[in-house]
């Protein structure tokens, strides 16, 4: 389980870097400020999310996530419920 939010935010960082292969990201931006947030990379951040924090998000979450923090709200969300 993460042990704090800044945990979850160094860890999403990570992976936001990889997948958007950007050197800097600011945590509360959403698909529209982000150039290279397309579908195939939306998939890849799912993907991604699931496996670095070992939980499966359902189809009506992965469509819900538009932003930034509502990733991260939805990973507590699933952490919570373990």
């Amino acid at each position: 389980m993460v042990g704090s939010k800044t945990d979850l935010d160094v860890r999403l960082e990570k992976i936001l870097k990889e997948i958007f292969q950007v050197e800097k990201i600011d945590l509360n931006f959403s698909m529209d400020e982000i150039p290279e947030w397309d579908s195939f990379k939306h998939y890849e951040l799912i993907v991604a999310v699931e496996n670095e924090f070992k939980i499966k998000l359902k189809i009506a979450d992965t469509m819900a996530i538009t932003s930034i923090p509502i990733i991260k709200s939805k990973i507590l969300k699933y952490l919570n419920e373990k």
